[in-house]
């Protein structure tokens, strides 16, 4: 059920100002709901460009659609976000943590290793995988054909990210809990845990 059906014109939402730099708005961080992280939003255009005086704590409108500042102490709904990956803690190599995701499909979800095709994803995933039990994490990355592909089928961006000839064995691609810098290339057949994604199917 959306906002607007449960007559919600404005929630909280997990949007703070930058106490040390006033005009720098970032979201609360993920792995511990306390402090920020991640980019300045303020120049985002889901702003409401009427900033508030003394408003810290970041709110979304309904109806106009867009973030806005608000006063902290202001009573509001809260709204949660949940989103569609999932962090399975059990060591398989990756063509057995291909299959596990794809396992995990139903009639109304399609699961698969996941695939970042968009770039500025890239941040909120490796935030998202702190609880990994490994170091590193299966992604749907993997090289075949003398091209880096992902699960789903599609290509790589930026395929200079990777090596054009990797070795015998690293052929598929891991994300760091540490290390964000760039993919990590290993040997299929080591053991780690993975992170899978999922979508709704269409109805016919």
């Amino acid at each position: 059920m959306g906002l607007n059906e449960k007559l919600y014109n404005q929630v909280w939402i997990g949007l703070h100002r930058d106490p040390k730099q006033p005009l720098v708005w970032r979201w609360i961080n993920v792995k511990t709901g306390e402090g920020l992280t991640g980019d300045d939003v303020s120049e985002s255009r889901n702003w409401d460009l009427r900033q508030r005086f003394g408003a810290s704590c970041g709110s979304y409108n309904t109806l106009s659609k867009k973030w806005q500042s608000t006063l902290c102490i202001t009573e509001l709904p809260v709204t949660c976000f949940a989103d569609n990956l999932v962090v399975v803690n059990k060591n398989k190599t990756w063509e057995d943590a291909l299959n596990h995701c794809r396992e995990m499909s139903t009639a109304s979800f399609k699961y698969d290793l996941l695939s970042i095709t968009n770039s500025s994803d890239y941040r909120y995933v490796s935030d998202r995988i702190y609880r990994a039990t490994t170091e590193e994490v299966w992604t749907g990355l993997r090289f075949l054909g003398g091209e880096w592909w992902w699960s789903d089928g599609e290509t790589l961006d930026h395929q200079g990210m990777l090596p054009d000839c990797p070795s015998q064995w690293e052929h598929c691609g891991t994300m760091s809990k540490y290390n964000t810098a760039n993919w990590i290339t290993r040997d299929c057949s080591e053991r780690r845990n993975f992170i899978c994604y999922y979508t709704e199917v269409a109805e016919d």
